[in-house]
């Protein structure tokens, strides 16, 4: 296989491969009832993501709602909506405990970012199918958003 296609695949694995990690440890704290911990995780998680997310949803999305249509996208930018709820909800919180109903909605919210993460097997396989010449260019975009360093509240 072509040296770049597999940096566009090692870089978008190397991504969910820290999101992944990040999200199950934001869960055990939610369900574990360590809100300062959820809440130090959400902020690692704001950062890390940010680039990434933003390469999705501005590049990769786009390119994939061309050949999946606009309803399987539709579906991806929603869950990175409700991953994203529970990540500014434990942001702004500023106490060490939420309401019960608040916390099983951040666990919700945050389960939905982690099957959504772990499921992204299927846009990789998208992307190591397209040309090698847009393989490059969206490597290029990704590594540009990371350099931004944007994060994920900020998008």
């Amino acid at each position: 296989m072509h040296e770049h296609s597999s940096s566009l695949r090692d870089a978008f694995v190397e991504d969910h491969r820290h999101l992944t990690r990040g999200l199950n440890r934001l869960l055990k704290a939610l369900r574990g009832g360590e809100m300062g911990e959820a809440k130090r995780i959400a902020a690692e998680l704001d950062r890390v993501a940010g680039p990434h997310v933003q390469f999705e949803e501005e590049v990769l999305y786009p390119e994939i709602s061309r050949t999946r249509g606009s309803e399987f996208t539709g579906k991806l930018y929603d869950e990175h909506s409700q991953a994203l709820r529970a990540i500014r909800t434990l942001l702004k919180a500023n106490g060490e405990s939420l309401p019960e109903a608040a916390r099983r909605q951040l666990i919700a919210d945050a389960q939905t970012g982690l099957d959504h993460a772990v499921s992204c097997g299927t846009l990789l396989s998208h992307v190591t199918t397209l040309p090698e010449p847009l393989q490059d260019r969206l490597l290029g975009r990704l590594l540009e958003l990371r350099r931004e360093g944007r994060r994920w509240s900020e998008l």
